[in-house]
């Protein structure tokens, strides 16, 4: 199979930089190819918002930079983030533009909420569920385009180079017929989300394995930041592994106060923002006060607020909490800190090229600079959009003319043999939730001693897994563990350049 542009991935990020493709020029052919049966991506999940400077006699673009250097530790490409902030109200048109609706107030102007980190209101929403209507609204507007293609159900394996080292298309597996086919395409865009996964105990949905990182390691793309994983405060606690669902820090902005098993409410302790401080300070407050009490998770009180207007601001919360017999106006809600959002991943430029000839990366999978040691609230979705465009323009600039791919070498995908089908080989479940739960560990322990058992335990399953199961195969939950093993391997390596234990650099 060819196209012009390939997107592996069907998250914000790729449909926006799809729908800026077309709009550009309509007559290339561009094609997403995503995982998921259905649609399905991180943007779904994003409750809080997206972040930007569109009430400039109340906020600014000065502050909003500010806080985004502050929240990642002054760790951000200033540049970057310059360009970012500056570029929302353009971004936030372009969604509006998509068929995206914001919520207003009766005078006509946008209802702003505040967020941890935020110095001002600037967070635009729809209800407590912003992500899936810019999810939805673009996925529609995406099956619209005649220039577009979306392919589900199709997960990809490998990046083709030729002899020139140029990544010309991939190798990719679909799920339904069980079977291998290359498409080829003279710009391969990766947009696969995030590793929320490698951590077990995760905000993000069952798709975010990654895929895209583990592939993009393997064709050699350089990476950065590695080690900067951000942990959400507020995941509504469940005792099973199971599915659960962000309590978003708007709540927290809404008035909502976080309190421990005896019921004090310890944020001020810990830092002068309280709850509306940044995410790695409340995480970490978080954590200190199960260590010190022995508990499983903390607890989220909005007992105090009105009922009204909590259930009509929050209706996903509200309605998601009461399914899970927890009544936010009645019951302290159980929250537990998650892996949420993963800052570094393969270095890009500001056009979003990577290191690979032709290869470039948007959103979660790329490190842009942006969010340094810390992805300040709200802030991904912007850069999605923004980044978006960078990487439209940047190809559309590049490729006057189509030249297909010619050259590439597929002789080691033509090489797959029945062996390395492994549809009948057992999951190793216990060694898989084992090395997730040990990941975690290693990111939120402060015990230096036990950090480094953490890590020689993690290293061991992680060679017994890429030594005893071949990739890629048609076995697609082997085909995720072998993934998440290369990338939770370049994480824990990643943590030795860093002091034990200190988890603002990893949350």
């Amino acid at each position: 199979m060819k196209t012009d542009i390939l997107i592996i991935g069907s998250g914000l990020a790729g449909m926006a930089t799809a729908l800026y493709l077309a709009e550009l020029r309509p007559e290339l052919q561009i094609l997403i190819v995503s995982k998921a049966k259905k649609d399905e991506s991180n943007t779904k999940y994003a409750q809080g918002g997206i972040a930007g400077v569109v009430q400039s006699t109340v906020d600014s673009f000065e502050q909003h930079i500010e806080d985004t250097m502050k929240a990642g530790h002054f760790l951000s490409d200033r540049k970057i983030v310059e360009l970012v902030v500056k570029s929302a109200p353009k971004s936030i048109h372009d969604l509006e533009r998509w068929g995206v609706n914001f919520d207003y107030k009766k005078e006509g102007t946008y209802e702003l909420g505040l967020e941890g980190g935020h110095s001002k209101h600037r967070i635009l929403h729809h209800k407590d569920s912003t992500g899936k209507e810019i999810y939805d609204k673009l996925n529609q507007k995406v099956k619209q385009n005649s220039s577009i293609q979306l392919i589900n159900n199709c997960t990809a394996l490998e990046l083709f180079k030729n002899q020139n080292n140029e990544i010309e298309g991939a190798l990719f597996l679909n799920i339904e017929s069980n079977q291998f086919f290359n498409i080829t395409a003279p710009r391969t865009i990766l947009a696969s989300g995030g590793i929320g996964r490698v951590f077990g105990h995760t905000s993000n949905p069952e798709v975010a394995t990654a895929d895209g990182l583990a592939m993009a390691i393997r064709a050699g793309a350089e990476l950065s930041n590695m080690h900067f994983v951000q942990f959400h405060p507020t995941l509504f606690y469940k005792t099973n592994r199971k599915k659960s669902f962000l309590i978003s820090e708007a709540l927290r902005g809404f008035g909502g106060y976080l309190v421990n098993k005896d019921g004090y409410r310890f944020m001020h302790e810990y830092d002068e923002r309280a709850e509306l401080s940044p995410r790695d300070v409340v995480t970490s407050a978080i954590f200190a006060e199960m260590n010190k009490l022995n508990s499983k998770h903390v607890f989220l009180d909005c007992r105090h607020l009105d009922e009204r207007k909590l259930k009509n601001s929050f209706p996903f919360i509200y309605s998601s909490c009461l399914e899970n017999s927890v009544d936010p106006a009645k019951d302290l809600i159980p929250v537990i800190p998650a892996s949420h959002y993963h800052c570094g991943g393969v270095k890009v430029d500001v056009n979003g090229k990577t290191n690979l000839l032709n290869l470039y990366a948007v959103g979660e999978v790329a490190e842009t600079g942006l969010h340094g040691a810390n992805r300040l609230a709200s802030n991904s979705l912007l850069e999605a959009v923004v980044f978006g465009r960078q990487v439209a323009e940047s190809v559309v600039n590049e490729i006057k003319e189509i030249r297909y791919p010619i050259t590439s070498n597929l002789t080691a995908y033509s090489k797959i043999k029945d062996c390395q089908n492994q549809e009948y080989v057992v999951y190793p479940e216990e060694k898989s939730l084992k090395l997730t739960e040990l990941i975690r560990r290693l990111f939120i322990e402060t015990d230096s001693n036990r950090k480094i058992i953490f890590k020689e335990n993690a290293d061991k399953i992680i060679k017994e897994l890429t030594e005893h199961y071949i990739y890629p195969s048609k076995n697609v939950r082997i085909n995720e563990l072998l993934n998440m093993s290369i990338v939770a391997g370049i994480l824990v390596d990643s943590l030795s350049f860093y002091k034990a234990g200190k988890v603002s650099v990893s949350t």
